[in-house]
């Protein structure tokens, strides 16, 4: 589910730009506080996508510090962390209600992607992908004699 939404972007709310902008003048800091890179660049760009959303969330959840250090100040703090939350939760919700929609009006495994293992048959495996093991096999045959023959 989650590989759907891979290079989504949201643009951060103006209200979120200007607590990271009152974080970061509240802190000042250098270059080498943890989070000092991350609120610049958010600032700045005042974008953000589904990937980096991600390892702010998980920065948050891993983050055993106090809520008064620099770099939990700088990452945003509480209010960044439930943006974030909140983001993650309607993009997961709305990806997985679009399936559930699809899988209610009829249409077989929505929840399953479609892919293959070399060298079993499986209901997913396409003939087209068949033919691609087959012909590697192939290949990997002659490989073999050629070594034989050097050897």
């Amino acid at each position: 589910m989650n590989k759907q939404l891979y290079n989504n972007i949201a643009i951060l709310p103006k209200s979120l730009i200007d607590h990271l902008n009152d974080c970061f003048n509240s802190v000042g800091g250098d270059v080498n506080t943890e989070g000092w890179k991350r609120n610049q660049e958010l600032r700045q760009n005042k974008q953000i996508t589904y990937q980096q959303i991600k390892r702010v969330k998980n920065w948050f959840d891993s983050y055993n510090g106090n809520k008064e250090d620099a770099p939990f100040i700088l990452n945003g703090g509480d209010r960044m962390k439930n943006w974030c939350d909140e983001v993650l939760r309607v993009w997961r919700d709305t990806t997985n209600s679009s399936k559930k929609h699809k899988s209610d009006a009829g249409m077989q495994n929505q929840y399953i992607d479609n892919h293959y293992k070399l060298g079993i048959g499986t209901e997913n495996n396409t003939t087209a992908d068949k033919l691609k093991v087959e012909g590697l096999n192939e290949e990997l045959l002659k490989i073999n004699k050629l070594i034989k023959k050097i050897i």
